[in-house]
């Protein structure tokens, strides 16, 4: 349950750093958005995100009710 004042997470950005192409690639899922890197490295993170955000989806709670702390937690187990 959200207490005032608490952070909570909003979003779940992923940036690939290892663009040599010049591709600009942007991939937005809805609750994540995933930028730039190789078309592997984008690919994987894309990937990534829309696992994180189906766990989120399957727990019953929205992502803005998770701590950073909770959702890393979460993300341990998937991984």
């Amino acid at each position: 349950m959200k207490e005032s004042g608490q952070k909570r997470v909003v979003g779940l950005l992923g940036v690939g750093f290892d663009n040599e192409d010049g591709h600009i690639r942007i991939t937005q899922g809805e609750s994540y958005k995933v930028m730039m890197g190789s078309g592997g490295t984008h690919q994987t993170l894309q990937k990534l995100c829309q696992e994180i955000e189906d766990a989120v989806k399957n727990s019953g709670r929205p992502l803005d009710d998770y701590s950073a702390e909770e959702l890393m937690e979460m993300i341990k187990k998937l991984y």
